[in-house]
């Protein structure tokens, strides 16, 4: 290599160096110089934004000033991969070098913020989902400790659960600072349309010994669904008992199986077929909601609480 380009890439690099430290003197904005450093790590706007639990368009618009005070483009497109240009590495470097005595955001060793959630499986399954996944994609920063409820409650910061509508108000073992009845579900044998005609669909017990049974082990427990729980325990063959929601809902829809569900599935399963006339008399569970104590305070647990109303006012047609 020749004496001068040797010389001109030092040149470069002195360059370089000086415009970086008169810029980090200059340049005062530290959240965005964290914004910048999690969208060089994320190589993603918009997943920079959910890690830091910022809108996409705070986050463009804090980039765009440091790249016009930096006086050169700090990212570029290489077809659809977002990656630093050489001044973006540059001051990436700069940045990690001096992160400590800058005190940028985010160099705290504080733990994220945890919220602990249980939910009974079918209200997570049928209701809540979509809205916690949004919850998410919003605060990705929050460490969300999810808790799948089979029977009775347990400690968590948002508890969801059913309970035998038998039961005036639950009792829990932790202070409460919400407890809230949300709906009452009413539940009812249902059956796949494709393995029942209508004019061949059970309508007693005695037509019921034709078909195979699927049922919760939750449900055994449970004296408001016991006309359910007896004619499952009559049974000496052809019964099939499962710890999963979905697997019960899978079950009934692809194996012929009749399954006790709640009677707001068929909004959500058009090829679920409900019994009513097989029992005499209504089966009824209701949804609780409790928040701990302890923790109602904190935004967060605020938030999902809110969020889980929220879930249920929007069907409240279905209740």
């Amino acid at each position: 290599m020749a004496l001068e380009e040797v010389d001109h890439i030092h040149e470069c690099a002195r360059q370089a160096t000086s415009v970086g430290a008169d810029f980090l003197n200059s340049f005062k904005d530290l959240q965005a110089l964290e914004f910048f450093l999690v969208a060089a790590r994320c190589s993603c706007f918009m997943q920079a934004a959910r890690s830091l639990n910022v809108k996409a368009s705070l986050l463009r618009k804090k980039l765009s000033r440091l790249s016009s005070h930096y006086g050169r483009p700090l990212f570029e497109h290489r077809g659809n991969a977002l990656v630093l240009s050489q001044d973006g590495r540059h001051l990436r470097s700069q940045l990690l070098a001096h992160r400590a005595l800058l005190a940028l955001p985010g160099t705290s060793d504080e733990a994220p913020a945890l919220v602990r959630v249980a939910v009974a499986e079918p209200l997570l399954h049928d209701i809540l989902n979509r809205d916690l996944l949004g919850f998410l994609r919003q605060h990705a920063n929050v460490r969300l400790n999810l808790l799948r409820l089979d029977s009775e409650p347990v400690e968590a910061d948002v508890i969801v659960w059913l309970a035998d509508s038998q039961v005036v108000v639950p009792r829990l073992s932790f202070p409460v600072a919400e407890l809230s009845c949300l709906a009452e579900l009413e539940y009812i044998p249902h059956i796949a349309k494709r393995y029942s005609r209508e004019a061949s669909r059970p309508r007693s017990l005695v037509e019921l010994q034709d078909y195979m049974l699927v049922s919760l082990h939750s449900y055994a427990d449970i004296a408001s669904l016991q006309p359910w729980n007896r004619a499952v325990e009559a049974r000496r063959s052809g019964v099939t008992q499962v710890n999963s929601y979905e697997l019960m809902r899978q079950m009934i829809q692809w194996s012929a199986c009749v399954g006790l569900l709640p009677h707001y599935v068929g909004a959500l399963e058009k090829n679920l077929q409900p019994l009513p006339e097989l029992f005499g008399r209504d089966m009824t569970m209701q949804v609780w909601m409790a928040v701990h104590g302890d923790e109602a305070h904190r935004e967060e647990v605020a938030r999902l609480a809110a969020l889980v109303r929220a879930a249920f006012e929007e069907h409240r047609e279905w209740f």
